[in-house]
């Protein structure tokens, strides 16, 4: 049922999504109404084949501008409704005129009606032209937003790889710095101890310690934004058209060529002949599916030519059929050899652009947020001796300095005062030099996180006081960078956002994290809001919806029940 329930939507959306008609919908359906679904002009034979060609071709203008001024309304409409409105009037219209465009230009032309059975011929072009133009816009809308999603998961993640090799060329300048000042600082200490101690020379010397820390508080740690067209995201691997035809849907193929045909069959056969011939297609494309998973193994390109082969022998089998049922049928029991296979071209290549779209957007996604971790891992692994060094200098170095200052200020420093000094400020370069890691206790911040996005898009941090002490437990910590994260992942995907707010509270006994970018959902029901289900939205308590022109990304995390008094 989920299944089925994600077919429907995803067929349903075409309707509304103002891409139904396109330019290469409207060529094929230009195609398949003028080289198959042709009308009957005179006698069934090759030559009252090309009459109907001919017909055909010279009424498809009329068919094909409304057509394409259905393009050009629903493109400009932004409401649902207006959309499937447009789209439903044009297919009305094109199935319900086609005949009798066809019929008027053969008795002008040739002197020949195309016969009756009106409502015969209206059903058959209206079954066609939803099952032709639908099918079109799932692959040409999945195409584009595998394309569309591609490139911004692709960009964001190169100005990641950026990123992460500019955090290294920082992190090696500061450990460069940072040693360059404690040979400094510890030739200076020397230099001071080497004479006669004084509380000015004391004092000079902790100015030169104050000025490295703050030295090196000023070096950059995390690599600036770098805008969309400074990076280079390189040329996508193409797939030839041959390697993208693969299986269709089981009974896919057999029934839309049925539906299509199934009024002139129950008119020139009756239902016992329609029956038949449901059964038959049925089970020629059970046949052809069972064949072709075969091939599944084999290198792209040759699993295509064994598709078209496959389908086009299929193609033959509804042609015998169609003799053997209606023997009468003339020149248009050729249709099946080029429709059958056409139809599972189209079929397939529909299947394969949703696939591809939900793969390499799966696989794109887990790129990027791999390598955001890892550019805030390197973040940290730069920022983090920075900000030790400095917090030893500026306060024990320092420190150090005053103590020893405020005994030479008023006694003459002996020799075991002057030892001690040496002693301990050799423990406090030796630590400054060796940019230990934090203590096991301590874990990633999210604002190192904050500053790993900032590289892609401009990030609003804000976190409310009530909620910073349950940021200390790692589990909490951890689960909500990692909701952040992937709420940074879905301001790129859904619309390529440049700018997201984080907001971090606490809401009952639970800490409350909320993450919004401007976009728009692909999928979001009118009443609610709720988007559809993806990457970030699997928790308990984890919502992605739609709020006016953002997308909010929400999850609450449960706070640790404390622990009972002894």
């Amino acid at each position: 049922m989920r299944r089925l329930d994600r077919v429907w939507r995803t067929l349903a959306s075409t309707f509304v999504g103002g891409a139904y008609f396109t330019r290469w919908s409207l060529f094929l359906a230009l195609a398949v109404g003028v080289l198959l679904s042709v009308p009957s002009v005179g006698s069934p034979s090759f030559d009252g084949y090309l009459r109907g060609v001919a017909v055909a071709a010279m009424g498809s203008p009329v068919l094909i501008a409304i057509g394409g001024y259905a393009a050009w309304a629903e493109r400009r409409l932004t409401n649902h409704a207006a959309r499937a409105a447009v789209v439903v009037a044009a297919i009305v219209a094109v199935s319900g005129i086609r005949p009798f465009v066809n019929d008027a230009i053969s008795t002008l032309v040739f002197a020949t009606s195309t016969g009756g059975n009106w409502a015969t011929r209206i059903t058959t072009n209206l079954i066609t032209c939803v099952a032709l133009f639908t099918v079109c816009a799932v692959a040409i809308t999945y195409h584009r937003r595998l394309r569309a999603t591609t490139e911004r998961l692709q960009l964001a993640g190169v100005q990641m790889r950026s990123g992460i090799a500019e955090a290294r060329r920082l992190r090696d300048e500061a450990t460069a710095a940072r040693l360059r000042l404690v040979d400094e600082l510890r030739a200076s200490r020397d230099e001071l101890l080497a004479a006669e101690v004084t509380y000015d020379r004391v004092r000079d010397y902790s100015n030169r310690v104050r000025a490295a820390s703050h030295h090196l508080d000023a070096l950059p740690t995390a690599p600036a934004p770098a805008s969309p067209e400074s990076v280079a995201v390189g040329e996508s691997r193409r797939i030839p058209v041959l390697g993208r035809l693969g299986r269709t849907p089981p009974l896919t193929v057999g029934l839309t060529y049925v539906a299509a045909t199934l009024p002139f069959g129950l008119a020139h056969g009756g239902p016992s002949v329609a029956g038949v011939a449901i059964l038959a297609c049925a089970a020629i494309d059970l046949v052809a599916g069972g064949i072709l998973r075969a091939t599944l193994r084999l290198r792209p390109r040759l699993r295509g030519i064994l598709f078209l082969l496959v389908w086009t022998a299929a193609g033959v089998g509804v042609l015998a059929l169609t003799f053997t049922l209606i023997p009468d049928v003339g020149s248009l029991g050729l249709v099946p050899l080029v429709g059958v296979p056409l139809i599972a071209i189209v079929i397939s290549l529909s299947v394969d652009a949703y696939r591809r779209a939900q793969a390499e957007e799966k696989r794109a996604t887990t790129v990027l947020l791999e390598s955001a971790r890892r550019l805030a891992a390197e973040v940290d692994t730069t920022d983090a001796p920075l900000q030790r060094a400095i917090e030893v200098l500026h306060g024990r170095l320092q420190g150090r300095c005053v103590i020893l200052a405020a005994h030479v200020d008023e006694n003459v420093a002996d020799a075991r005062t002057l030892a001690v000094f040496r002693e301990q400020t050799d423990a406090i370069l030796d630590e400054v030099r060796s940019g230990d890691a934090p203590p096991a206790g301590d874990v990633e911040e999210i604002d190192d996180l904050v500053r790993a996005w900032s590289v892609v898009m401009g990030v609003s941090l804000t976190v409310h006081d009530d909620a910073r002490e349950g940021l200390d437990s790692p589990a909490i910590a951890e689960s909500i960078r990692g909701l952040v994260n992937e709420g940074f992942v879905n301001a790129v995907k859904h619309s390529g956002a440049r700018w997201a707010d984080v907001e971090v509270h606490l809401e009952g006994a639970a800490i409350a994290v909320r993450i919004s970018s401007p976009g728009m959902l692909l999928v979001a029901d009118s009443a609610t809001g709720e988007g559809i289900t993806g990457i970030g939205t699997r928790g308990a308590f984890t919502t992605l919806h739609q709020v006016g022109d953002r997308v909010v990304l929400e999850g609450l995390f449960p706070l640790q029940p404390a622990a009972p008094p002894a």
